[in-house]
């Protein structure tokens, strides 16, 4: 996404605004979504008993992805009840994410995210995608077939350029 990101900095503001406009009207209509109302609804989740995939998120993931209570020590510290790959229908994009990391940013303030593919076997990345599901979108339902999705993205990350 960076690429294109860098690509449409030097097209004019019109051409950039006509190309939003029309991406939009691809889309079907969506209800608005209330920011707050999200974070305050992921924030007031009953305590999950401390599991494996609680731990491997804290200890992997939390210094960066906490709830805002600690300093953004990367780049920007946007709530996780936020991140529109956790609410998505299929687990693919955020598995993605964490196994290959996030090298080139779109944007600088967003900050670099390291790659966890070579340190997360696929067990314990399919238990923490499910906890992260779990605990920053409850009013969503568990992906189907978690083992599936993360063995698409093991593929297509082994056959990645670099």
């Amino acid at each position: 996404m960076a690429p294109v990101v860098q690509a449409l900095a030097q097209a004019n503001e019109t051409d950039v605004r006509a190309m939003a406009h029309y991406l939009v009207a691809l889309q079907p209509p969506r209800p608005a979504v209330d920011a707050q109302a999200l974070v305050a609804q992921a924030a007031a989740q009953p305590a999950l008993l401390p599991g494996p995939a609680q731990r491997l998120f804290t200890t992997a993931c939390g210094a960066c992805h906490h709830d805002g209570d600690g300093p953004p020590v990367l780049g920007l510290n946007q709530p996780l009840a936020l991140n529109a790959n956790l609410h998505s229908t299929r687990p693919d994009n955020l598995l993605r994410t964490i196994v290959e990391g996030l090298q080139r940013p779109a944007f600088p303030a967003i900050g670099h995210m390291p790659a966890f593919g070579q340190a997360l076997d696929d067990r314990q990345l399919l238990e923490l995608a499910a906890w992260m599901r779990q605990r920053f979108a409850p009013q969503q339902p568990p992906w189907a077939d978690l083992p599936a999705a993360v063995a698409r993205v093991r593929a297509a990350s082994a056959h990645a350029p670099p």
